[in-house]
């Protein structure tokens, strides 16, 4: 029964990855050029980022803060205590694959000038339409997430629940994209671990 188990979760693990490459050439490059653009700027011009989301988007949200924070961002994760107050030019990043949460937030900030970006899987949500810039990360069809757990199986759909699969990209995409960025300006794994918080 164990070694079943094992070979079930291996061969999830495939299909959830082959699932990934396939979104990888949906991805817009003019919408991801300009989102590392706009963070290299606020690098240049020494403007603070926000990042914000709402449960698992929002555990995304706080990984990208941390290694933004490593590589020598002004970064702040909305909702902590000590976070100062959103000013204009600001980039205000909010990730939600519905695109339906922090909405009343993202009004706010743009309200006080700030450059919101949605990262999302639906372009013609709340989000996105108030948004200066998407990066749009591929989500799977909602039909197939209603499908019950053995039709995933037999129809070769990854059984990962809920948004996990939009959640899981977005953190690749933008780990991958940190990665590049701190190629450029040169940053090296000293550097980072200098940023990196110490075990006590």
């Amino acid at each position: 029964m164990e070694s079943e188990i094992a070979k079930d979760v291996k061969i999830e693990i495939e299909r959830t990855l082959a699932w990934m490459r396939e979104q990888i050439p949906k991805i817009n490059n003019g919408q991801l050029r300009r989102f590392a653009k706009r963070l290299l700027d606020t690098l240049d011009k020494k403007q603070r980022i926000f990042v914000t989301g709402v449960g698992r988007s929002g555990e995304v949200a706080k990984s990208v803060a941390m290694r933004l924070s490593h590589l020598g961002f002004d970064v702040r994760v909305l909702g902590e205590p000590t976070m100062p107050p959103v000013e204009k030019d600001n980039l205000f990043i909010v990730i939600s694959g519905g695109g339906e949460h922090q909405v009343d937030k993202a009004k706010i900030a743009k309200d006080l000038g700030a450059v919101v970006i949605a990262i999302t899987s639906q372009s013609n949500s709340s989000l996105g339409k108030i948004a200066d810039e998407i990066l749009l990360i591929p989500g799977r069809p909602k039909r197939e997430s209603s499908y019950p757990y053995e039709e995933r199986r037999i129809r070769g759909i990854p059984v990962m629940p809920l948004n996990t699969d939009f959640e899981d990209l977005t953190l690749i995409v933008l780990d991958s994209l940190l990665g590049y960025i701190g190629a450029l300006t040169k940053k090296s794994d000293r550097d980072l671990e200098k940023r990196h918080a110490k075990p006590e």
